[in-house]
């Protein structure tokens, strides 16, 4: 899907790639935003939304769900600026997040989706210039069908010898990422204590799960690092799911961060007696799942290295970021998550509880007034 869009784009949204960048371009002034991911408050299922336990007589990707998804970026003249770029980070396919459709729509400016790496990309915005009282603005509108994930993985599946890793596989998620130390002393301690008693690597990532679960103690706040969340035993989601991916790669297991609006968790990667890989999520943090997912998320990004095209740099997640000369303009970044009832029913239109929108501090906060919003997370 991605794949047609910008083919469908691209024509219009030539310019966007061949204009300079920030470096060796004078007067050009940025700023970068990130919002919080930090949930840490243990979610409790209603049975029906969100799983208490996986179910008992199927296994696949379940219980699809519709959703809108309108995710964008909107500058405000407050003088003569020019130069303008900007970037956000937008959804992409995966197994469980199946995108039907996707518009981009743009005033005063050119865009575009580009994907960056297989679990990350962006929407790109560029307009050689604004005037004061001038809007300008670029959405991307999608239609996201998300599912609940659960295949009955067990440890028998996968053999404790695992096989030769993919070239992308062990390039990508056995390295160091920004702020992910898989290499810092505290983390390779912890991990060969852990694998001194658990040979095989499920037991392994189980024994790593728990290991977080009974040391790092929450509190939320901005994200420090791996280093610094093992040497104070603390942090909220985002630092738990960070050290789960740092201790799984010091023991050569795959492993990378998920990210959803407000929180991460993580998945690892093995291979089964088939030779088949699987990436098993792993919840450390408010929900508590190993090898499944009971509840619909908006995957924003799955990854933590990734190349930011406009900042030359690797980021863990993906930042909002803005770009201008002269001016400053006002700006937002625009996101909404609608769920949609299901088609085809006449007797059931509950579209269900989810509805969230991207405040200007980058939190997605739920704004439905459905009876069962009080399951989901909001933080």
């Amino acid at each position: 899907m991605l794949r047609r869009t910008w083919l469908r784009t691209a024509a219009a949204c030539a310019a966007v790639a061949a204009w300079p960048s920030q470096r060796g371009w004078s007067g050009l002034q940025d700023e970068s935003f990130l919002g919080p991911t930090h949930s840490v408050t243990p979610v409790v299922g209603d049975g029906k939304w969100i799983w208490n336990e996986p179910p008992k007589d199927q296994t696949g990707y379940l219980e699809p769900r519709t959703f809108e998804v309108s995710i964008g970026l909107e500058f405000q003249g407050n003088g003569s600026a020019s130069q303008l770029k900007a970037t956000t980070p937008v959804p992409s396919e995966f197994p469980e997040q199946k995108i039907e459709s996707l518009e981009v729509l743009t005033e005063g400016c050119e865009a575009r989706v580009q994907p960056l790496t297989s679990g990350a990309a962006q929407l790109e915005l560029a307009a050689p210039g604004i005037a004061k009282g001038q809007v300008i603005r670029a959405i991307a509108k999608m239609k996201l069908t998300l599912l609940k994930q659960y295949h009955g993985f067990a440890k028998e599946q996968f053999p404790e010898k695992q096989p030769k890793l993919p070239v992308d596989i062990k390039k990508n998620y056995l390295q160091d990422s920004p702020g992910i130390q898989t290499s810092d002393s505290e983390v390779r301690k912890v991990a060969q204590a852990i694998a001194e008693k658990n040979k095989h690597p499920w037991d392994q990532a189980l024994a790593i799960s728990a290991w977080i679960r009974e040391t790092i103690k929450a509190q939320i706040g901005a994200y420090t690092s791996v280093a610094k969340a093992m040497q104070a035993k603390r942090g909220d989601c985002e630092e738990m799911s960070a050290v789960f991916v740092a201790l799984c790669r010091s023991l050569q297991i795959p492993a990378r961060l998920v990210w959803v609006p407000n929180h991460n968790w993580a998945e690892c990667y093995l291979t089964n007696d088939k030779g088949e890989g699987h990436w098993l999520p792993v919840h450390v943090a408010c929900y508590g799942w190993f090898g499944w997912t009971g509840a619909h998320e908006l995957v924003i990004q799955k990854g933590d290295r990734v190349v930011h095209p406009q900042k030359g740099n690797t980021q863990r997640l993906l930042e909002d970021w803005m770009q201008w000369q002269g001016a400053r303009p006002g700006f937002r970044f625009i996101g909404e998550l609608k769920p949609l009832p299901p088609t085809g029913s006449t007797s059931n239109n509950d579209a269900g509880p989810g509805a969230r929108r991207k405040e200007k501090n980058g939190a997605w906060r739920l704004t439905g007034d459905h009876p069962l919003d009080k399951y989901l997370r909001n933080t």
